[in-house]
């Protein structure tokens, strides 16, 4: 299989967060030449806000719009498409760019983004994302962007899961069918294996989304969130893209907040690669 990286330099419709530098860092630090050397075909496109920073809900909008539109030619043309984003909000227009409506997702994250505009105290558009993919909020919003159809929530797994604010979050989170595989002192706290065999008799095709902040901070300091105790290795992240490749089709994958201004040694960026590379063996497989 061939794959399309895909440059979306905004948080939430926004080029002012250092997590907008990300995307184009890990393209100059090579992220092609890790596709080319396992022998898949690469291309790169690049999703353009086309005009100034408006305000977060109009921007987002618009750059999810057209991120939505690449993944459609992507998939169209029988190719992977992997996002690199500065901000988990693309999940939106990644999953509006396809037929999603029988695909799950592996979601690996510090947080679990399940806030509402109900339950937030910062109002932070990002942290909702989650929620919006799931239908509890921003329906219409997210419908400008392409085919809003919710993820089914018993459909979705989330790994390195460790900071839920406020309790209304966790209230809203223990509620769920989502499954759940917490993080504590750089642990899981319940089977991911055992996980990934329940997804697996749900679905057979997800979609990949990996937060940078998962990671624990001494892994992947170079996150836009305050780095998070106690998150994953990347052993870890190994196991569960490798469990999840050998067990669904991987319709999109996304990447989402490296911010190399706040990297130390090129740590996450040196992670990005290996995530990229572990996607790069599935694509030459698949």
């Amino acid at each position: 299989m061939q794959v399309t990286l895909i440059e979306v330099p905004y948080h939430a419709g926004d080029d002012r967060f250092g997590s907008s530098k990300g995307p184009r860092r890990l393209l100059e630090a090579g992220a092609e030449e890790v596709f080319a050397a396992r022998n898949v075909g690469v291309a790169v496109e690049h999703v353009d806000r086309a005009g100034p920073f408006r305000d977060t809900a109009v921007s987002a909008a618009r750059v999810n719009g057209m991120l939505a539109e690449v993944v459609r030619r992507t998939i169209e043309d029988g190719r992977l498409p992997i996002v690199l984003s500065g901000s988990c909000n693309s999940s939106q227009g990644v999953l509006s760019g396809f037929d999603h409506r029988d695909c799950g997702a592996v979601w690996l994250d510090a947080h679990a983004d399940f806030n509402t505009p109900e339950t937030t105290e910062s109002g932070f558009f990002a942290g909702m994302s989650m929620a919006v993919v799931t239908g509890h909020c921003y329906v219409n919003y997210w419908a400008q962007s392409g085919d809003n159809t919710p993820l089914a929530e018993d459909a979705v797994a989330m790994f390195g899961v460790r900071d839920l604010s406020p309790d209304a979050e966790r209230d809203r989170l223990e509620r769920s069918p989502i499954a759940v595989v917490a993080w504590r002192d750089g642990g899981a706290q319940s089977d991911v294996q055992a996980t990934l065999d329940q997804l697996a008799q749900r679905v057979d095709e997800i979609y990949l989304h990996v937060d940078f902040d998962a990671f624990a901070p001494d892994v992947a300091p170079g996150v836009v969130d305050e780095p998070v105790s106690g998150g994953l290795s990347v052993e870890d992240a190994e196991n569960i893209i490798r469990g999840t490749a050998a067990r669904f089709r991987i319709r999109a994958g996304t990447l989402a907040t490296y911010t190399p201004d706040l990297d130390v040694d090129d740590k996450t960026l040196k992670v990005g690669l290996r995530l990229l590379d572990l996607l790069a063996a599935y694509a030459s497989q698949a």
